[in-house]
């Protein structure tokens, strides 16, 4: 199966100049909610809708709490969950206090199978 890609400009001011680079970026089908994830899930195995739905909802408080407790969370076939944080810079150590530090994102490290899932996708031009 192929997927759509466009083609968007960006700046590129990496060097002395500006330039324009085109670079294809991925076109989603649309999002796929929890309530679909737990029916096509549930068709797969012996887990009631209900039953998937309840578990689905629940890893992610999980991992929440989990992440919160300062771990990393690994998801066999997904990848490594994990948060990445940052601050402003400052001039002395001391004025880095721990309120001045925030999570910026949730980040996933890509497990072998996802990474050959990836490898294999192939893409074509979206009209």
């Amino acid at each position: 199966m192929s997927h759509a890609y466009v083609v968007r400009p960006k700046v590129d001011k990496s060097g002395e100049t500006e330039k324009i680079r085109y670079y294809g970026v991925p076109v989603t089908a649309g999002q796929v909610s929890t309530e679909q994830l737990a029916e096509c899930i549930a068709t797969r195995c012996s887990l009631s809708r209900g039953d998937v739905l309840a578990a689905v909802t629940e890893i992610g408080r999980e991992i929440q709490f989990q992440l919160d407790m300062g771990y990393t969370v690994n998801l066999h076939g997904i990848g490594t969950l994990f948060l990445s944080a940052g601050s402003e810079g400052y001039e002395n150590p001391k004025d880095c206090t721990p309120h001045r530090v925030k999570a910026k994102r949730l980040c996933i490290k890509a497990d072998p199978e996802m990474k050959e899932f990836m490898k294999n996708l192939r893409f074509e031009r979206w009209k």
